[in-house]
């Protein structure tokens, strides 16, 4: 009876709605990332296609990257990783969906958190897992008063999420 109800046209769909979600002048806010000064960002390597399952390089080229390889050899970029290291500023400002309310926050990992008052969801786009795991803290730029402008520390590590894919991840975050 339900056969053939969850289509690729569907899984794009989904897709395209997240995706809109997310965007930086939909209903995301600015949220301000903190790294250690020692660290050293790993970014997704932009000449190659991401296997967000071995969460390594595909190593097939992405069509838009400075160097085209063939397909079967290595990225000359990431050599294979799926990264490239970028030593940057300790803080940049990215856009992530921030769920306050804990009775609305997505539970797609098998793994339960202890929740405490001060806890915060994210989610974003898979692309932005390396700044979220170096992270030593964020906040959470937001005009609504009731909330402030509060300084979160990750209490778990991001998880990955989609309908029927990992273009998202999902982290919890303890305020401090």
């Amino acid at each position: 009876m339900f056969n053939n109800i969850i289509t690729s046209e569907f899984k794009n769909l989904f897709k395209e709605a997240i995706d809109t979600i997310l965007a930086q002048n939909s209903l995301s806010v600015p949220c301000l990332i903190r790294y250690d000064s020692e660290t050293t960002s790993q970014q997704l390597c932009n000449n190659c296609k991401f296997d967000p399952i071995t969460l390594l390089s595909s190593n097939i080229y992405n069509g838009t990257g400075p160097i085209s390889f063939l397909e079967g050899r290595i990225c000359p970029i990431c050599l294979g990783s799926g990264y490239r290291t970028d030593i940057s500023g300790a803080q940049e400002t990215i856009h992530l969906g921030v769920i306050f309310d804990s009775k609305y926050w997505l539970n797609w990992s098998s793994k339960t958190v202890n929740l405490t008052d001060g806890m915060v969801q994210t989610i974003c786009s898979s692309e932005y897992i390396n700044k979220i795991k170096n992270a030593k803290e964020i906040v959470i730029d937001t005009n609504i008063d009731k909330y402030g402008n509060y300084t979160y520390e990750r209490a778990g590590d991001p998880n990955p999420c989609g309908f029927g894919s990992n273009d998202y991840i999902i982290t919890m975050w303890k305020r401090q």
